[in-house]
């Protein structure tokens, strides 16, 4: 599919003659987790978690089962959340891109038609490390300017913005939180560090420990505190409102404040899927990893890792791994309770039932399933199935989708669902689906992985309902088949075994119709986030 970026600048003008409409649509409050796997919530099936009040916004309307993104990273998933884009159609192929500003996305469609619109917490449309002289509000070179902090937008459709850079101790180093931690609460800044840890750090991954900081003042209740804020001012305005909620955890470091820290007890966690002799099934890259001894960061000029971090963890003891997966409940936990908070605040003004409500995250984390953890490049369905609840006006309360979603169909759905024009995406209109018009919006999903230093780790994958095949074009002995119907979670690879070649050739046949294989995307590389 080819972009025509004056054809996207003529819809955008018709998007601006819709701001005058004198009905008052509904409002929408999108609510993002980064890196959270589809089964981590009670909902969806997770029977460690409490997550009541994203369970809440699913008893109002709908589960969708079987929801993914298209790219297992950061960066360039948010960016086919806001466009409805492929990367290779956006061009944020890999982190340390930027998202062209004259893409339209969802935020601009909304502010032409009128709405209200904020961004807070992590939106990761520009790289971290970008140079100073790009003048890019989410570097870290931005905000060594002085007065940084007087700058709230506008940026990428969003009136104003109050934004959290970076997880746990990151945080800290930049951006709007940093900037209020610092002029209000500067003791907090070094209790995010492992060293104000009340427990030790563990030795073998140094990324868990407990963290310091008095919940109150953690990024997470601070993201919470700035969205009641807009919801309160605008429950009193007679314009729509669109709200983009997006909380760093439970992305790794695992290392939440108390109470959450100690919420979940790592004895009682279930323990990781794994079985025999499955990565000896897998390409050769799997048999190596990052090492967990490292911080996972790369400071500018630092020699380039691949992006996600991928560990194994057959050198982290059973008690840290544990440790990690209770942490990271505690920090789905933290976010439950903030969007409790959210949820109230929509009650307390009045607009709950006015409004969409929109919970996702952005890709998935491996959490110990075949013996890794963190993200990286396999396209494991615990890195690219995602949750995805949703309620709002004329959405039947319990509604379950089992049909194949994707991020690609949020920007049509939603403006769909509010009576706006959309430009052509990547993506399908899932408000038929909602209504239950239909049972499939499609019959197979596609994604596609560019790595950040080795060619050969390049990997586009189809799914249906019953396989996920992946495909090596820069290293065509490499491939994984999976059977689902059998195998769900994706353990035993049947690519390496004859009796099912003519499966896998008939599956790359399509990815050669339907998504040929494009290693190379034309977009300049800033730095490694």
């Amino acid at each position: 599919m080819i972009f025509d970026f004056d054809a996207f600048r003529a819809l955008a003008a018709s998007l601006a003659e819709t701001g005058g409409d004198v009905v008052k649509r509904a409002n929408l409050i999108i609510i993002c987790a980064d890196q959270m796997r589809y089964d981590a919530l009670s909902v969806t099936g997770n029977r460690v978690a409490h997550t009541s009040n994203i369970d809440r916004v699913a008893a109002r309307g709908a589960t969708f089962h079987r929801h993914f993104t298209p790219n297992q990273i950061c960066s360039p998933s948010r960016a086919t959340m806001a466009t409805g884009l492929y990367p290779r159609h956006h061009g944020l192929w890999r982190n340390g891109v930027a998202l062209d500003e004259r893409l339209p996305n969802l935020w601009q469609a909304l502010s032409l038609a009128g709405y209200a619109t904020k961004g807070v917490g992590k939106l990761h449309f520009q790289p971290l490390l970008a140079p100073a002289e790009r003048d890019m509000p989410e570097s870290l070179a931005f905000w060594e300017k002085p007065n940084s902090e007087a700058w709230r937008g506008p940026y990428f459709g969003f009136d104003a913005v109050d934004l959290v850079m970076g997880e746990a101790n990151e945080s800290t180093r930049a951006g709007h939180y940093a900037a209020w931690l610092k002029d209000n609460h500067p003791e907090v800044v070094d209790l995010y560090e492992p060293e104000a840890s009340p427990d030790s750090r563990a030795r073998d991954l140094n990324e868990v420990w407990k963290s310091a900081v008095p919940p109150e003042l953690h990024y997470t209740n601070w993201i919470a505190d700035r969205a009641i804020q807009f919801i309160e001012h605008q429950g009193k305005r007679p314009e729509p409102s669109g709200l983009f909620v997006s909380f760093p955890d439970p992305h790794h470091p695992f290392a939440p404040p108390r109470p959450y820290c100690d919420l979940f007890r790592p004895e009682r966690m279930p323990g990781p899927a794994i079985r025999a002799g499955e990565l000896e099934r897998m390409p050769a890259y799997l048999g190596e990893g990052d090492d967990p001894t490292k911080v996972p960061y790369i400071a500018s000029g630092e020699q380039p890792r691949e992006q996600g971090f991928l560990l194994r963890t057959d050198d982290i003891s059973e008690e840290t791994l544990a440790t990690a997966i209770a942490h990271t409940h505690g920090m789905i936990q933290m976010i439950d309770d903030a969007v409790g908070r959210l949820l109230a605040a929509l009650d307390d003004a009045g607009v709950f039932d006015d409004t969409y409500v929109l919970f996702t995250a952005d890709h998935g984390e491996l959490l110990g399933d075949h013996g890794l953890l963190r993200k990286g490049p396999p396209p494991y369905r615990q890195l690219l199935q995602v949750p995805l609840v949703l309620c709002g006006p004329g959405i039947q309360a319990g509604t379950s989708i089992d049909a194949l979603t994707s991020h690609l169909d949020l920007f049509a759905t939603i403006a769909s669902l509010l009576g706006l024009p959309a430009p052509a995406t990547d993506g399908s209109d899932l408000k038929p689906l909602i209504d239950g018009r239909i049972a499939d919006v499609r019959d197979v999903l596609f994604a596609e992985y560019h790595p950040r230093r080795d060619a050969c780790l390049y990997n586009q994958s189809i799914i249906s309902k019953e396989w996920r095949f992946t495909r090596y074009p820069n290293q065509p002995a490499w491939g994984e088949l999976f059977d689902l119907r059998v195998d769900p979670r994706e353990h035993w690879n049947l690519f390496p075994e004859q009796a099912f070649s003519a499966q896998a050739r008939a599956l790359n046949a399509v990815l050669d119709q339907r998504l040929p294989p494009r290693p190379l995307i034309v977009n300049e590389v800033l730095g490694a986030y």
